[in-house]
């Protein structure tokens, strides 16, 4: 490889967002979407696929975003808890907001995070439920005929990440984060100060 060479790394067929690998739970070792020809998926992604999972309440919840492809809001969502990592913060959705002093980006972040959060009271006005693992259960019981069209009934319900991913009862996702190359505090600073 000469100077110019570059580094591919793989990508989410879903979202963009880098794919890193993480230690599955059970005999499966890599992240693989099982709906979708067994291609790799990032984390997030990974999570709309398997509503089943034991922690999958504390991962993430339903919300109402019509708006939204559950791709593009898992690339708005990682890119929001990629924020709040880059400035220490922790990535899990906090209902409190940050200091009024903070860097302008995490405050945006944090904002649209706590919108796309109370959009779940829409989702439970429509299913009755924010819960991933209630809207599962409900799905396991529709004939497959009707499975197969749940995209239509669901219509805009999608699910939003918490910040969270847990294997064996441990959640790794900040660990998932920081391989993706978040780049420290200082930086980001020595950045902003090259700027002025």
């Amino acid at each position: 490889m000469g100077p110019r060479a570059r580094k591919f790394v793989d990508r989410c067929p879903h979202c963009g967002c880098v794919i890193v690998s993480w230690p599955e739970e059970g005999p499966a070792a890599s992240p693989m979407d099982l709906l979708s020809d067994q291609r790799p998926c990032c984390a997030l992604c990974h999570l709309a696929q398997n509503l089943e999972r034991c922690e999958i309440d504390r991962e993430a919840i339903l919300i109402w975003a019509p708006e939204f492809t559950q791709g593009a809001l898992n690339a708005l969502a990682h890119r929001i808890h990629r924020i709040a990592a880059t400035h220490g913060k922790p990535v899990f959705w906090s209902p409190d907001p940050p200091p009024a002093n903070s860097p302008e980006d995490l405050f945006a972040a944090s904002s649209a995070y706590a919108a796309l959060v109370e959009r779940s009271v829409t989702a439970k006005q429509c299913l009755g439920t924010s819960s991933p693992r209630d809207l599962a259960e409900a799905l396991s019981f529709i004939s497959p005929s009707t499975y197969a069209h749940r995209h239509e009934l669901l219509g805009g319900v999608r699910l939003l990440p918490l910040g969270r991913f847990f294997v064996d009862g441990r959640d790794v996702y900040p660990r998932l984060l920081a391989a993706t190359g978040i780049p420290s505090n200082s930086s980001i600073n020595s950045r902003a100060a090259a700027r002025r």
